[in-house]
């Protein structure tokens, strides 16, 4: 799933340090580091005004679903 108008963390964190990212987003350094090194589905949007916001994308429930056997 995409975000309208929002790119990948990885995407938006390429050429800025943790530091950098952190203080554009709002969060900690170390919040970063981890979301970087996750599996988590994270997205980066630019507000009016300058600011950006991250999205974290996931599914609804307790486990995946596990594919049927064909």
């Amino acid at each position: 799933m995409k975000i309208t108008g929002a790119i990948p963390l990885e995407k938006f964190a390429a050429g800025r340090s943790q530091d950098e990212t952190a203080a554009a987003l709002g969060v900690t350094q170390g919040s970063v580091s981890q979301m970087l090194k996750s599996e988590r589905v994270i997205w980066v949007r630019q507000l009016p005004g300058g600011r950006y916001q991250a999205y974290e994308v996931k599914p609804v429930g307790r486990r995946p679903i596990e594919p049927a056997a064909a």
